[in-house]
């Protein structure tokens, strides 16, 4: 060590002294003006209407009208882009078209990291309650699977409503947002509709039975410890329970997730049913509780493994026309097209003036080989969306398989998803991503605006989080133990 390198480091020390630590760099300005944010309201509302094929699919005119009219009186009193992704969120949730979504700007995420103050908690939801897995900060004593009553006297009826308009659902389907509300979900959600909340009145149940109250401070970003699990793998797997009974887990049809990983969806699925066949197995329980969708037409190549009868899948695909263009309030042009010239030749005009698909309405064009023939349950979950959800109708659609869970997270009779138009809100940077093609099955759903419902409801339980062996899947297996044919015959044993 030289005097020079000492006489620098005594420096830096005197410096240190005198001016302090130094402090950690502010995070960027998320302010607007009032005309900013009804700009910006205005731009997102008319990019909704000019995108979605029909914004009146999963809601009335007159409950459009009157959701606009309230987000246009709260826009009034935003001061940042946190207050109006506050508004905005419930307003394009109120469509009901789960694959339409709302992004956060870079700098409204630096400065939730920074400033945000948030509920103690990590939650699970379920249709038996809401119930408490981890707490943090003051609300670190709080055990596993304490029962959530009420958060400042309110109770968690309203608090599924608030996932529902913070997270958006398809149709109007709890159990979707209910899954994403899971875990640290709500905390931030409750965050970016509420803005900060300092202390948290809680209303518990214990496990003995009795009902406490107890009062928590919020807690920073970085106070809430990440568990970094692996990222589970996309790919479809096949377990043996017995010499008979297949397990078939499909958790996504991405093909991008596939690629990743050196793999192709058809050909892992054929070689899969191949295996099954060789192996003649007569019962099967394909697990689709992780399957958010991917890419078409990868559940129609597994629904063709399950059906030897190809079906008609779609009654249409539709989109608003081959452009789409809306102006805002400066008089700034936004435009986006939806369908290049290739694309174009595949549509024909209706008489409505909408582009509809001419092909691939068909679940498949032939059969393919082998189709398995024997039983079948289905495991599935609020999880289970897009193109799992479609998969899902189709089964029920042909009456093939035992549903075991909770109602899929997509509706029963189609939805609004593929091409996507991503629009960054000028002032906030809040991204709009608007779904531009409306799939739609030719048959109706057994609820409307709802997805399909499980035959035997095994709602998810807190001390079985992340278990693919859980409750539903211990009825899926004892539902094979009875001696049943056909789908009616069979009789859900208790979970």
């Amino acid at each position: 060590m030289t005097p020079g390198f000492l006489r620098c480091g005594l420096a830096a020390a005197l410096v240190l002294l005198v001016a302090g630590p130094v402090a950690a760099e502010a995070p960027p300005s998320i302010a607007l003006t009032a005309a900013q944010a009804r700009e910006d309201l205005e731009l997102a509302i008319a990019a909704v209407e000019a995108g979605l094929p029909d914004i009146y699919w999963r809601q009335s005119r007159r409950s459009w009208s009157q959701a606009k009219a309230r987000a246009r009186r709260q826009v009034a009193g935003v001061a940042d882009s946190r207050q109006l992704y506050a508004v905005l969120r419930p307003l394009v949730s109120r469509t009901g078209e789960g694959h339409l979504s709302l992004r956060r700007s870079a700098a409204l995420v630096a400065h939730e990291r920074a400033q945000g103050r948030f509920l103690p908690l990590d939650l699970h939801f379920s249709q038996d309650g809401v119930f408490v897995v981890r707490g943090f900060g003051e609300a670190a004593g709080i055990p596993r699977g304490t029962r959530l009553l009420a958060i400042q006297g309110e109770g968690v009826e309203a608090l599924v409503q608030e996932a529902m308009a913070g997270l958006g659902t398809d149709g109007a389907i709890p159990t979707g947002a209910m899954r994403e509300a899971g875990g640290q979900g709500y905390a931030r959600l409750r965050y970016r509709l509420r803005g900060p909340e300092r202390r948290f009145r809680l209303k518990l149940r214990t496990a003995d039975g009795a009902v406490v109250e107890r009062a928590v401070a919020a807690i920073g970003y970085f106070d809430r410890p990440a568990l970094n699990e692996p990222e589970p793998s996309p790919l479809a797997r096949l377990d043996w329970l017995d010499e008979r009974t297949a397990y078939l887990s499909v958790p996504s049809f991405s093909n991008r997730r596939y690629r990743a990983e050196g793999a192709s969806f058809e050909r892992t699925i054929q070689a899969l049913f191949e295996q099954i066949d060789r192996r003649d197995a007569r019962d099967l329980i394909l697990d689709l509780r992780e399957n958010g969708g991917g890419s078409e037409p990868n559940e129609s190549i597994l629904f063709s493994h399950l059906v030897a009868r190809p079906i008609r899948k779609y009654a249409s695909v539709e989109a608003r026309g081959r452009a789409l263009a809306v102006t805002d309030l400066s008089g700034r042009r936004y435009e986006h097209v939806v369908f290049d010239d290739e694309e174009l030749a595949g549509q024909r005009l209706g008489v409505d003036g909408r582009l509809y698909r001419r092909d691939g309405l068909m679940s498949r064009p032939a059969p393919a080989t082998p189709v398995f023939g024997g039983r079948l349950v289905v495991l599935i979950s609020g999880d289970t969306f897009s193109g799992g959800a479609e998969l899902a109708s189709m089964l029920r659609h042909v009456r093939r398989g035992v549903f075991v869970g909770e109602e899929v997270g997509g509706t029963q009779d189609g939805n609004t998803s593929g091409y996507g138009w991503e629009l960054v809100l000028p002032n906030s940077k809040l991204e709009l991503d608007v779904p531009l093609l409306r799939f739609r099955h030719p048959w109706r759903g057994e609820r409307r605006d709802r997805g399909v419902m499980p035959d035997c409801p095994v709602p998810p339980r807190v001390d079985e989080i992340g278990q693919a062996r859980d409750a539903a899947w211990r009825v899926a297996v004892s539902l094979l133990k009875q001696n049943w044919k056909a789908v009616r015959e069979a009789r859900c044993p208790p979970a």
